[in-house]
């Protein structure tokens, strides 16, 4: 795959940008302090690579989307919608940038986890009878996918609403709300794997997919990463317009 210029330059934006620097300063080092205390300080039990994966990789996945978010407010912001307009081909190529940027992070975010989960696993004490690496290959292809669509999540919230505290706000809550509601109240329990992105975290960690959970996946995406993202391309490409206007 052939990286363009302008997704080079948005990566050495976020690594130059104090904030997102931070940022992905902290997921790793949130990341890793799940791995070892999973490792080290849980029981037996949960010294397995997908469970360790499972923490490792959900806590990376709670601060590294908000860079994501950044990325986007820093041209498709309110601010920075009034200071630096940009024709339609150059919105059009900046957004691809970002959203390309957004995913090799999220790639990224993943291999470390993977990387960091790995290490663990191998140190750790085991169960006797208990398989360490079952369904290996399919939770790494799992971790994949929850930092992507964490990411791409985050992406989205940022051109959609163009305001950064509002936009991280709305991604912590939002599906948070949405996870806790479906649990809460009995009628819409089918609902939580099939809408709410914490439900589905677990299924694609395990290690264990069926064609339902693929399904359901499937339909977080759509909702969570195509439908979002689409919504905030429309609301950039809107105001663009009218500021051409």
């Amino acid at each position: 795959m052939r990286i363009s210029r302008a997704t080079v330059l948005e990566l050495r934006k976020t690594v130059g940008s104090r904030a997102r620097r931070w940022l992905l300063i902290a997921s790793g080092a949130v990341g890793l302090l799940t791995a070892g205390l999973v490792a080290f300080a849980g029981p037996a039990r949960d010294h397995t690579f997908a469970v360790i994966s499972f923490y490792t990789q959900s806590a990376i996945s709670l601060p590294l989307p908000f860079v994501s978010v950044l990325i986007m407010t820093q041209e498709f912001g309110w601010r920075a919608r009034s200071t630096t307009p940009l024709s339609a081909s150059s919105r059009d190529a900046t957004i691809t940038a970002k959203l390309l940027a957004s995913a090799l992070i999220a790639v990224a975010g993943a291999s470390y986890g993977v990387l960091i989960s790995v290490l663990a696993t191998s140190t750790a004490v085991l169960r006797p009878g208990q398989e360490r690496w079952d369904a290996a290959g399919l939770i790494i292809l799992g971790s994949v996918l929850v930092q992507l669509i964490a990411q791409l999540s985050g992406a989205g919230w940022g051109m959609l609403l163009g305001s950064s505290v509002l936009a991280i706000a709305a991604d912590v809550v939002v599906p948070l709300a949405l996870w806790i509601v479906t649990g809460a109240v009995p009628g819409v329990h089918g609902v939580q794997a099939w809408l709410a992105p914490f439900a589905s975290v677990r299924n694609v960690l395990s290690g264990h997919m069926d064609p339902q959970r693929w399904a359901q996946v499937g339909l977080i995406v759509l909702v969570w990463v195509i439908a979002l993202n689409a919504a905030g391309i429309f609301r950039v490409r809107r105001l663009g317009q009218s500021g051409e206007g």
